[in-house]
């Protein structure tokens, strides 16, 4: 069993969760996710951003902003709105694609940027990975560890298999490994 949890949270201004008819608040969301790193310090929290909402300001904006930097989620999926014909959204005022795009483009900075920091946290780390993915090289593999911490790692391998790893580098998504042979 991974030690990994997605919560979805959407924007970090109560007032644009309240126009998406979602029914928490952006405190609920700090409270859960502070809670869980009490009870498993190396948890990994994912969450979804959705930038853009039609009548978003540019402080609401930076609530998100602020959020993010605050929660610190280890794998963050960035949109932009996109409307959709017959929900309430798509009768609310629109921001121009280029404020969207802009939005998720420093957003995207951001997190990349607090990613590659705190990827270096796992240097020297070593267990056992799940490889559940062939990498996009030749001869590479990606398992996971109880972390749910994509590593790359180079050898024979196949799906399910579970070596014994030590993380060597990091970069902004994934951490690389080497095999620890017995």
């Amino acid at each position: 069993m991974f030690k990994f949890l997605h919560i979805p949270v959407h924007s970090g201004s109560d007032r644009i969760l309240n126009a998406m008819k979602r029914e928490y608040h952006r405190e609920d969301f700090v409270h859960i996710v502070k809670k869980f790193r009490e009870d498993i310090p190396q948890i990994t929290i994912s969450s979804d951003i959705i930038c853009g909402f039609p009548t978003e300001t540019a402080l609401e904006f930076e609530e998100t902003i602020r959020l993010v930097e605050e929660t610190r989620p280890d794998v963050l999926n960035i949109s932009r709105f996109w409307k959709r014909p017959g929900t309430p959204a798509a009768l609310l005022e629109q921001l121009q694609g280029a404020e969207t795009k802009e939005r998720s483009t420093r957003l995207t900075g951001l997190f990349n940027q607090r990613c590659v920091e705190k990827n270096k946290e796992w240097l020297g780390w070593s267990g056992r990975i799940l490889i559940d993915e062939a990498g996009t090289k030749l001869g590479t593999w990606i398992g996971r560890n109880v972390f749910y911490k994509p590593i790359v790692v180079c050898g024979k391998y196949g799906l399910g298999d579970m070596p014994t790893v030590k993380v060597t580098s990091s970069a902004a998504h994934h951490l690389l490994g080497t095999e620890i042979l017995k």
